[in-house]
């Protein structure tokens, strides 16, 4: 298993609080083992909302241009966060990169993507709040 401590700071007033921590944890590590330090700008989690949202634009664009919301899914993937290529005993292919790690930014741009998409094919799709994706969400599955 792999150790991983991550500390998260806003301002200056917890500064000291996250420097004393981190110093805590340099001095109790176990160094007969190489250790990576990496600090790096945070960078917020997606929310419910943007994951549902996505779903359901997704859904109610397929339905639309007479593709699953699967099919929309990775079209959209694929435009905003591109492919990677994957080898498997020389054989290259290439993949839709996985939204599972996107950040809120990333995932905002993915709705925008499907937007953009939908606007394109001629459908106009509802601005949605929690509750419309959580309501559009159950009619899409019922049906």
């Amino acid at each position: 298993m792999n150790y991983q401590k991550i500390y998260v700071f806003h301002d200056n007033e917890n500064l000291p609080r996250v420097k004393a921590g981190l110093y805590a944890e340099l001095k109790s590590l176990d160094l007969t083992k190489p250790k990576q330090i990496t600090i790096t700008d945070y960078k917020e989690n997606k929310t419910d909302s943007q994951r549902g949202t996505f779903h359901a634009l997704c859904g109610i664009l397929g339905k639309e241009v007479g593709h699953t919301m699967e099919e929309v899914k990775e079209f959209a993937k694929q435009e905003a966060l591109g492919v990677k290529t994957v080898s498997i005993a020389g054989i290259e292919k290439e993949i839709v990169k996985s939204s599972e790690d996107a950040k809120r930014d990333e995932y905002s741009h993915l709705i925008e993507t499907v937007y953009r998409l939908a606007a394109q094919a001629g459908v106009q799709l509802p601005i949605m709040g929690r509750n419309e994706w959580f309501i559009i969400n159950k009619c899409l599955h019922r049906s």
